[in-house]
């Protein structure tokens, strides 16, 4: 009975053909967009290494036009223009030749390839890592689509995305080798095109609490954080210590580390050049010769300098008075300066055993103690440490001073450092036949200037008992947070002395001050 069905409508349909009825055949499929090995419906990540990107069409009724559209944050207008290419494009009739050969080089068919075809294969591999090299290492979390649309000659058409994204870039933080180590500041470069909140911190080696550095957003996912340092105000208007944990300082080793959203994602280590030292500080080097101007004869002496033409070292001692600071043996290869104050033949004149940084002149009976060296300064240090060893008692000798002191009053010994732009050395006049007005004293608690120029920061220590070796530290009290001295100016003063009214005639002759190690802490 089937077998008859068939023959029927067989015969039936050559019968309709044989009157002349024409029979309308079925349309062609739909074009078909398909990536080769990957799922078009995916989004793909793009990779350093090679990738494998290839495209298959297939549209049965020929292919009428072929379009790609480029949506991509980093692919704009004006790069898509500089490469010859446009964010739309039509593949069979390119907006231009050169257009035509860049489509064509990057792996797109163009042209009469194109049209009227009904099978296209093509690969744009090359084109996905171009997109990360021009990110520049700077890759952002962002995505980049390919929107392809087919339609046949049977105006049947199909559009699919070619979906691909880009991870960004892992957060990241360097050290811009850029610390000023005066203004005791340092700078950081960060990175972070992931989004989150950023957060620099630091802390020198030895510590364990991190500070945080102030950070910039320069936009674009660039930052910058700045190390600096914290002032601390003094116990009066315009004195500031430094805090050692902020900002950064010479010869110390930094640990610096970025947070993004509180969580440490990078982290690494500088260090800092070496801070300046203090002319032989650890009183190592003594040699004897006349240190006055005029040159006295009999009047060679011993100072703590290699030799008379590279002094940085000097003291008021005279020929009748050599025993004010003489080297004071410690151990073998190992000496200090030992300052003891004198009464020269009982005449009432005292001299203190003093130690200074400058010059000293004789003119008569009087002397000039003439403070300051030239010093450059790489870096700024927050104290001054040295050892001491001292015999203090009451004052014998009132001098100068016996309308303000008596002998029931502690003749302290005192050591203090100054920074200081000075133009010329700042001369204090002392001795026989000088009057109080004359001495032209310098305290630099009191004195926030001279003559001569600024001082910008002083550190002193007054001892007013006896003590065996101790080591102290001095912090340095800043007038001036910035201002460093001028390359040619008069830039340190130290002075030491066994009794602190000494310029004044004034003291215990049995006092005795022993000093070692100076040096500059950071």
């Amino acid at each position: 009975m089937k077998r008859l069905f068939y023959v029927v409508t067989a015969f039936a349909a050559l019968s309709l053909a044989a009157c002349g009825k024409e029979v309308t055949p079925s349309a062609p499929s739909a074009p078909i967009i398909e990536m080769e090995g990957l799922n078009i419906e995916e989004v793909h990540e793009i990779t350093d290494g090679p990738m494998r990107v290839k495209v298959g069409v297939r549209a049965e009724g020929g292919i009428e036009t072929f379009s790609v559209k480029i949506e991509s944050p980093l692919l704009t207008d004006e790069l898509l223009r500089e490469i010859d290419l446009a964010a739309e494009m039509e593949l069979t009739a390119p907006a231009s030749d050169e257009m035509a050969a860049a489509l064509k080089n990057l792996g797109f068919p163009v042209g009469g390839n194109v049209k009227g075809s009904t099978d296209q294969s093509f690969d744009i591999s090359q084109f996905m890592p171009l997109i990360k090299q021009l990110y520049g290492g700077h890759e952002k979390d962002s995505r980049h689509d390919f929107v392809l649309t087919v339609k046949d000659a049977h105006g049947q058409s199909v559009t699919k995305s070619l979906k691909f994204h880009i991870s960004a870039a892992p957060a990241s933080i360097s050290y811009n080798g850029d610390a000023d180590l005066w203004l005791n500041t340092a700078s950081f470069s960060v990175e972070n095109q992931g989004g989150g909140e950023v957060a620099v911190e630091y802390r020198r080696a030895e510590t364990t609490e991190w500070q945080k550095a102030e950070v910039t957003d320069e936009g674009d996912g660039i930052y910058k954080a700045i190390a600096a340092p914290a002032w601390v105000k003094g116990d009066a208007e315009g004195l500031f210590t430094l805090d050692a944990r902020c900002g950064v300082f010479a010869g110390a080793k930094y640990e610096y580390r970025l947070l993004v959203d509180g969580e440490e994602v990078a982290t690494a280590w500088f260090e800092t050049s070496a801070g300046d030292a203090i002319p032989n500080g650890d009183m190592s080097v003594w040699s004897r010769y006349a240190g006055y101007s005029p040159d006295l004869s009999g009047s060679e002496a011993d100072y703590p300098n290699a030799s008379a033409d590279d002094a940085f070292w000097s003291n008021g001692n005279n020929s009748m008075t050599k025993t004010l600071c003489t080297p004071f043996e410690l151990s073998e290869d190992n000496k200090c300066a030992l300052l003891k104050g004198a009464n020269p033949f009982g005449l009432g004149i005292y001299a203190a055993g003093n130690l200074f940084a400058g010059v000293f002149e004789m003119s008569g009976f009087a002397g000039y103690a003439r403070f300051g060296q030239k010093y450059e300064y790489t870096a700024r240090p927050s104290a001054v440490k040295l050892r001491y060893k001292a015999n203090v008692g009451k004052i014998s000798l009132l001098g100068l001073k016996k309308d303000v002191l008596t002998t029931d009053d502690i003749d302290p010994a005192t050591v203090f450092v100054c920074i200081t732009d000075w133009t010329d050395r700042h001369s204090v006049h002392s001795g026989l036949g000088v009057n109080e007005d004359e001495i032209n004293a310098f305290d630099p608690v009191a004195h926030a200037s001279t003559a001569e120029g600024a001082v910008i920061a002083y550190g002193s220590v007054t001892v007013t008992e006896s003590t065996d070796w101790v080591e102290v530290v001095i912090p340095l009290v800043y007038r001036d947070k910035e201002s460093c001295p001028a390359a040619e100016n008069y830039s340190l003063v130290i002075s030491c002395a066994s009794s602190k009214y000494g310029d004044y005639l004034c003291g215990n002759p049995d006092n005795e001050l022993y000093v070692d190690d100076f040096e500059w802490v950071y």
